[in-house]
């Protein structure tokens, strides 16, 4: 927004840069005065002169035969001549100011808002319009790959979907519209896919640790602890991380209730163990935690990617004391 401000008022400056020469410079005397003009002073003169006597009566005849004598060598104002040079230069810096500002500041791609990111959207962008040319699954799943990876997830959803029109049983694209589901907040589709995708392929390790955070998410700690450690036996990367959640559900389980057990149990797995951030953004240190109602708004009802967590009176009260101190 603020890189937007600034190229509006570099372009207005250039502009008024650009048409200033058009306005000219004032000159040392005022331009001879129109024709209209001269005519109609000597039309006012030729009437006083008929009411007026002796000098004053000399002094209107003489400015009578001056306005005529000019009238009769009168010629227009020769027109000022115009220099494009000046308007040239100054149309050239804001063309310039432009295209710095587009190429170094403006995002314009999905993920796209600094230098070093521009070279991934550009191949984002290339991976989507070769999909769509072509229509062909292996190309339609590089472009769903390279969005997901990218965090672009609207074209990894659009992409994985369109692989799912051509080929029904595309697992990857299964798990993958799933685990999108889930981000979205539904969790109840995001689970019938999820679970057909790990049926058709178990040794998929990503499956299954969203299908954990999926019954994490509803409340089901055994089944979500299953989930995890089926995604640990498939050799997945997280597997610090994941250890770190099953203890969590394990003490949820067993009637943990306070503030540090809640958010283990219903915020790390997208928050981080230790708020550091993940599918979530950080929430340690993070500055909307000193405004307790909007965060419990949040929890409760929702906001973008993150859905509504259900909690108690307690469990939210111990949650929302526990992040004030993050």
């Amino acid at each position: 927004m603020m890189a937007t401000l600034i190229f509006l008022a570099l372009f207005l400056l250039g502009l008024f840069l650009a048409l200033r020469p058009l306005w000219g410079l004032k000159e040392p005397f005022p331009e001879p005065p129109r024709r209209e003009e001269l005519l109609k002073e000597l039309e006012v003169l030729r009437e006083e002169v008929k009411n007026l006597e002796g000098e004053e009566k000399k002094l209107a005849l003489a400015r009578v035969v001056e306005l005529e004598r000019a009238l009769e060598g009168w010629r227009p104002p020769e027109p000022r001549p115009f220099n494009p040079l000046p308007v040239a230069l100054a149309l050239g810096v804001v063309v310039l100011l432009g295209v710095g500002l587009w190429r170094y500041t403006l995002p314009r791609l999905p993920g796209e808002t600094t230098v070093t990111q521009r070279a991934e959207a550009r191949e984002l962008k290339a991976l989507q319009h070769k999909a769509k040319r072509t229509g062909a699954v292996e190309d339609l799943l590089a472009w769903g790959r390279r969005a997901y990876e990218l965090q672009a997830f609207d074209q990894a959803a659009e992409a994985y979907l369109e692989v799912l029109k051509k080929d029904p049983r595309n697992v990857e694209a299964v798990r993958r519209v799933g685990i999108l589901l889930f981000m979205g907040g539904r969790l109840e589709e995001a689970e019938m896919f999820l679970q057909i995708a790990q049926h058709a392929d178990p040794k998929a390790a990503e499956g299954w640790l969203f299908l954990g955070n999926i019954y994490f998410q509803k409340g089901q700690a055994q089944e979500a602890i299953a989930a995890w450690e089926r995604y640990l036996e498939a050799g997945g990367e997280a597997r610090e991380r994941v250890e770190g959640l099953i203890a969590m559900a394990r003490a949820q389980a067993q009637g943990g209730g306070d503030g540090q057990t809640v958010y283990q149990a219903r915020c790390a797995v997208c928050h981080g163990a230790e708020a550091q951030g993940g599918i979530g953004p950080k929430l340690k240190g993070n500055p909307i935690l000193k405004t307790p109602e909007a965060v419990k708004e949040i929890v409760l009802k929702g906001r973008g990617q993150m859905p509504a967590v259900s909690l108690g009176e307690e469990e939210l009260r111990a949650l929302l004391d526990y992040l004030s101190g993050l």
